[in-house]
């Protein structure tokens, strides 16, 4: 079954079960009518959410990351901006999988952590599998991937080790400016 389908399915069951859960509208004295019924909604649409997310499991995964540290020593280096992670050789960071259900709730699933590069990183996997140290290794790149195969997730990062000392340039835009400037306004004396 495609997973589209798969979810349809599971969203039409978990509200047909929240709808026999809280069975039928009372109207309650001195409440209006309006209230009533989209108070009874809401408490519906919440319930199925609950009742969804039990029966899809795990439908996100994403990566966490820790600070970069001196693998040695320990202590925090400068942090680094943008899409690729950037280590010198002799540091390492932690990542940590974050899986949810359907509705946002944490859920407990076996991470599978793996390399394309394991010369660049190296992985050292907790014994939960929940988080993975990476470690850098001989300058290249590497892409890092958390995945839960059963489930066809996952997530990568891409890292690129530079050798301890490099000096890196991160260059920034400025504002647009145009190129020629503009003609000076007509004058209201002619």
């Amino acid at each position: 079954m495609p997973p589209a389908d798969r979810v349809f399915e599971a969203r039409q069951t978990a509200l047909t079960a929240a709808v026999a859960l809280h069975g039928p509208v009372r109207l309650l004295p001195g409440v209006g009518r309006e209230t009533t019924v989209a108070a009874s909604r809401l408490a519906v649409r919440r319930t199925a959410d609950v009742f969804a997310a039990y029966l899809l499991g795990t439908t996100r995964i994403h990566l966490i990351r820790g600070l970069v540290v001196d693998e040695a020593t320990g202590v925090p280096a400068d942090p680094t901006e943008g899409e690729t992670m950037q280590l010198n050789t002799g540091q390492k960071v932690r990542y940590t999988a974050d899986t949810e259900d359907a509705a946002g709730y944490d859920t407990v699933e076996t991470v599978e952590w793996s390399t394309n590069e394991p010369t660049v990183v190296t992985l050292n996997i907790s014994e939960d599998t929940r988080s993975c140290e990476v470690v850098s290794g001989a300058p290249g790149s590497a892409v890092l991937k958390a995945s839960i195969p059963s489930l066809g997730l996952e997530v990568t990062e891409a890292i690129d080790v530079v050798p301890a000392g490099t000096a890196t340039i991160k260059l920034v835009a400025g504002p647009v400016e145009d190129e020629t400037p503009e003609a000076p306004a007509p004058s209201e004396e002619q």
